[in-house]
């Protein structure tokens, strides 16, 4: 399993200055988790994908900063807006092509909007998709507390009414807000899954750097990598979970010693 570091664990910083951190780690691979519209502009790109370059990390995927209204702007009861916002989301799929990554990650519908059915839902993610593919992109669906898929039911769901260019990433400490059993979810997901967001847990707290907590990762990634061909696991965990750079590095030398 090759492991990388999301820019999100750095936030509020610069996107630009949590890519110097990630990068300072000695990891290759990474997610970028935009914070503005302003750092979806090609100059910005750019700056980016210089700093990545001159280290040789590989930017896997971009986390848009619009995932908390994607409910108001994809699956509103007013259809009008569906252009519009598909139309926004190729600022995204032209980064990653700037960037060289391969996958969008999508939150989704929020869980109140009950007039959304799963089987409209698929609908409008397979438009969304239709459009990242015309760049070379995937949308890749994550697990989220508070969105629809979220819950192992309705992702079921997804899975059936969508079609296989819909991808998955898994994340750890969603599964647990959520109360879904991340094995369930890791077998539901399978061979859709893009990569793998990774923290730890322990019976008071769900979002801490891996190696702290009491989370099997052998076992997801001997599952991940092993059954369904999963090649990144990307700690992403909260800005007030990381002190210091050490901490960081004690975290990353746990993941590389484990035997899978």
């Amino acid at each position: 399993m090759y492991i990388g570091i999301s820019t999100g664990c750095f936030y509020p910083q610069f996107t630009d200055i949590s890519l110097k951190n990630v990068v300072d780690t000695g990891v290759k691979y990474t997610e970028i988790f935009f914070n503005t519209d302003s750092e979806l502009e090609e100059e910005y790109l750019l700056k980016l994908k210089q700093i990545a370059d001159e280290k040789g990390v590989q930017i896997i995927s971009v986390h848009p900063f619009t995932s908390a209204i994607e409910t108001f702007m994809f699956f509103s009861r007013t259809d009008y807006k569906l252009a519009d916002s598909i139309k926004y989301y190729e600022k995204y799929f032209r980064a990653c092509q700037i960037l060289g990554a391969k996958y969008v990650v999508i939150h989704g519908c929020n869980t109140t909007a009950e007039y959304i059915s799963m089987e409209k839902y698929a609908e409008i993610m397979n438009l969304l998709s239709a459009k990242a593919s015309e760049y070379g992109v995937y949308v890749s669906q994550e697990n989220v507390v508070r969105f629809k898929c979220g819950y192992i039911e309705n992702l079921i769901k997804l899975k059936k009414y969508s079609n296989e260019n819909i991808k998955f990433v898994l994340d750890v400490k969603q599964a647990a807000r959520a109360g879904q059993d991340i094995w369930q979810l890791l077998d539901l997901m399978g061979d859709r899954i893009s990569h793998l967001h990774i923290s730890d847990q322990d019976h008071s707290e769900d979002s801490m750097l891996p190696g702290e907590g009491n989370f099997d990762f052998r076992k997801l990634f001997r599952i991940a990598e092993g059954k369904y061909g999963v090649k990144h696991a990307l700690i992403e965990v909260y800005s007030k979970n990381l002190n210091n750079m050490n901490q960081l590095n004690t975290s990353l030398d746990f993941l590389h010693k484990l035997d899978v």
